[in-house]
């Protein structure tokens, strides 16, 4: 029998709502937020460092480059764990090693903690889908699969907006902004601590608990599982490299400060929008593949064709682009999670191993894209272009159609 008031809580369909909510609102202010207010500031911490633009993209890439490792890693902890304390310590530990940026005195000091910030940033998505999983059944999963990538897609449009022409200003440059976002990632840390459910001790007990190597082995034999990895390599490279890149570009091509850090605001104010209403469409009409291949041909034609758009049209194919970008990802998502042989026993795992797939691409684009500029400061864009029609052709001509896997068992217990 459940003693405990907040395990209790789980049982109520309820309380889920509460769950889905904490995962919205993680996202935004410990991942996405905090990253996205980098790109407009790098022009500010390359002066004040000394960095070139190739040293620029690395830093920019660090992050995805430890998520090869420590998403599989985190993914597998989690499963062991539980979501529960797994967040706690993953959010804490990124508030604290987010903070330790802001006393970087060189790119070998900002290398150092941006590769210690990415080691837990990389585990915090995995678990936020995790829950998902946990708490939701299948034929919600795109739906909370959306709301969860809404706080993604809040954060990445805030945070060009409003790291330059608001934070910076009043609290005093770029080292403050970092240590305002560490408090904050250190309080959601709390928040995970007393709103998550402790596992009862009676399922604890009885709760498989299955080693990395295991875990590891089982889904590596999943077929589709690889496709969605190595499809979402080309969308998160061109993403990670086209966004760290854009607002340098549009600066070093004339535009007012604020009028580049916007352009990319429209991005994923285009993109917030449209990902719960087209994630719940994904659920009722069960479009994951079909969306996945339209989704990734509208960014690799987007994001290519920024090579030859000039002036106000920069803005609106970026717009455009935009709209399908957080769908994408929640839908892809989603996909991992009903890929047969995986149900909840494995979620952790598969989509830290999907996600150690998609990091690969993350981590070389930027520096590679950028160091393309030599050529032209816009052909970095046609090489990120690149990169989402080779998903879309994996999507379309390898990725197998199935009927959505029935879950090994409905997500009843907490983590």
């Amino acid at each position: 029998m459940l003693t405990n008031p907040l395990a209790i809580k789980q049982t109520s369909a309820s309380y889920r709502w509460v769950m889905l909510a904490l995962c919205a609102l993680t996202p935004l202010c410990v991942v996405t937020l905090p990253n996205m207010s980098l790109p407009p500031l790098f022009a500010t911490i390359s002066s004040d460092l000394g960095l070139s633009l190739v040293e620029i993209g690395t830093i920019w890439g660090m992050g995805s480059f430890t998520g090869i490792f420590f998403s599989l890693i985190g993914g597998t902890l989690g499963d062991r764990f539980g979501t529960r304390t797994t967040l706690f310590a993953a959010c804490l530990l990124s508030g604290v090693f987010g903070l330790a940026r802001s006393f970087a005195v060189d790119f070998t000091t900002l290398l150092i903690t941006a590769l210690l910030f990415g080691v837990v940033q990389a585990i915090i998505p995995i678990m936020l889908f995790k829950v998902i999983r946990q708490w939701f059944p299948t034929e919600q999963l795109g739906m909370a699969s959306g709301v969860t990538s809404a706080g993604f897609a809040s954060g990445l449009m805030l945070g060009p907006l409003i790291s330059t022409s608001v934070l910076a200003p009043a609290l005093g440059g770029w080292r403050q902004v970092l240590v305002f976002y560490g408090g904050l990632a250190i309080l959601l840390s709390v928040v995970w601590l007393v709103v998550h459910p402790p596992e009862p001790k009676t399922d604890a007990a009885s709760k498989p608990r299955i080693g990395l190597r295991a875990s590891l082995q089982h889904v590596a034999q999943l077929r589709n599982l690889w496709i969605l990895g190595i499809g979402g390599l080309g969308i998160s490279g061109c993403f990670n490299g086209f966004t760290g890149y854009l607002p340098t570009y549009l600066k070093a091509i004339g535009w007012a400060n604020l009028d580049a850090d916007r352009a990319l605001s429209a991005f994923f104010l285009a993109s917030l929008t449209a990902v719960v209403p087209l994630s719940i469409l994904s659920d009722r009409f069960h479009l994951r593949r079909g969306f996945l291949i339209f989704a990734a041909l509208v960014l690799a034609i987007g994001i290519g064709s920024l090579t030859f758009v000039e002036g106000a049209l920069i803005v609106v194919v970026v717009g455009l682009t935009g709209f399908v970008f957080d769908s994408f990802m929640a839908i892809l998502n989603a996909s991992v999670l009903e890929v047969e042989g995986v149900g909840y026993l494995y979620a952790g795992t598969a989509l830290g191993f999907s996600n150690m797939i998609r990091n690969l691409g993350s981590t070389f684009s930027p520096p590679v894209g950028n160091a393309l500029a030599s050529l032209g400061l816009s052909i970095p864009f046609l090489f990120w272009g690149g990169m989402a029609l080779f998903a879309c052709l994996m999507f379309a001509f390898v990725l197998k159609s199935k009927k959505a896997a029935v879950p090994e068992a409905e997500p009843v217990a907490v983590g």
